[in-house]
């Protein structure tokens, strides 16, 4: 009986790590990254210490770490990651370079799609 017990223990736990790897983590807020997908769309509504990231089916709100302005109005925005092209970081490692300036990035935060689409339309 307790081997028993002991192998539904360890299928229960084998089942739940290959669940938890099969499922991708999102990036967590600070310095961490992601890597960019040619799928985006940035929502700039208000735009002075956040903006909004569809990263293909990631959400996340971008905050700087001092008011960027030039956001709302800038006609083109690019986010910038010295040394690591294609990625997005926290932590000041990564630029919203916009028309006239560039904002650094000071952490990524992710959120549901419905969050997303939620504060988009405000």
């Amino acid at each position: 009986m307790k081997t028993l017990f002991t192998l539904c223990l360890l299928a229960s736990a084998a089942l739940t790590g290959t669940a938890m790897a099969q499922t991708p983590a999102p990036a967590a807020a600070g310095s961490d990254c992601i890597t960019l997908s040619d799928d985006q769309q940035l929502v700039r509504r208000g735009a002075d210490n956040t903006i909004l990231l569809r990263n293909g089916s990631d959400h996340y709100i971008v905050h700087f770490t001092h008011s960027c302005s030039s956001a709302r109005v800038s006609r083109k925005l690019d986010f910038v990651t010295r040394g690591n092209e294609g990625q997005l970081c926290g932590a000041r490692a990564s630029k919203l370079r916009t028309d006239k300036d560039s904002c650094d990035v000071a952490s990524l935060e992710p959120i549901t799609a419905e969050a997303f689409a939620t504060r988009a339309r405000r």
